[in-house]
């Protein structure tokens, strides 16, 4: 039970001046319970959102990681290949068969070469 303590100065007989005395809250006053409740759900609705909101980030975030580890592994990939493939173009026998066969060129005789000192 609640009560409140007020201060009532009465002049009369002087019984009552400067005297503290409790007057009980009314019990079918019921403003303060609903305000309670009312509190209390707000309160929970909060926790319940904020909890929601972030679950549902952690799982997006998930998501996120997901497709760039797949992203990641898919340009690993990408790369070995471009790695086999410039090995091969730069390798001497390719380049030696395309200097003679389409481009037409020979090792230089013993006469062509000259040396500069």
């Amino acid at each position: 039970m609640h009560t409140v303590t007020k201060k009532i100065g009465m002049n009369s007989a002087g019984v009552l001046v400067g005297q503290d005395i409790r007057v009980r809250r009314n019990l079918r006053d019921m403003s303060f319970l609903y305000f309670s409740v009312l509190a209390s759900v707000g309160i929970v609705a909060v926790i319940v959102f904020a909890f929601l909101w972030s679950r549902l980030m952690v799982v997006n975030i998930g998501y996120g990681i997901s497709k760039a580890n797949a992203e990641r592994a898919a340009l690993i990939e990408q790369n070995k290949r471009l790695r086999i493939e410039f090995m091969k173009l730069k390798s001497p026998e390719r380049i030696e068969k395309i200097a003679s066969g389409e481009l037409g060129l020979v090792h230089p005789g013993s006469g062509q070469i000259i040396t500069v000192k």
